[in-house]
């Protein structure tokens, strides 16, 4: 799959990668309570944190797929439209791959 550019490696069907995605995920997640936690008090702290969500999201890509594909990006939307177009593609992986056992190729 394509990420900003970069060829990402990725298939949730294959296990190291769902491990590892899980993995990330788990780990972004505790990170981003601390985030939230922190970017509620002053427009600094606000700047900062998005740089902190940046990083947050650039150690997922790195933890899930071992591509930095967030690489120099410097803009929280764009961090973030990559993130939401790697969940768009694993979506749409699981379903393809769920797809030949639906109910409907069973009849």
């Amino acid at each position: 799959m394509q990420i900003r550019g970069r060829e990402v490696d990725f298939r949730i069907t294959r296990l190291k990668d769902a491990a590892a995605m899980d993995s990330a995920l788990q780990k972004m997640g505790r990170a981003e309570k601390k985030l939230n936690e922190r970017a509620n008090s002053g427009m600094a702290n606000v700047i900062e944190a998005f740089q902190d969500y940046i990083r947050l999201m650039r150690d997922f890509f790195v933890d899930a797929t071992g591509t930095d594909v967030l690489e120099g990006c410097q803009d929280v939307v764009e961090a973030r439209d990559a993130y939401y177009s790697f969940l768009d593609e694993v979506g749409r992986q699981k379903n393809a791959a769920l797809a030949p056992y639906s109910e409907d190729r069973l009849r």
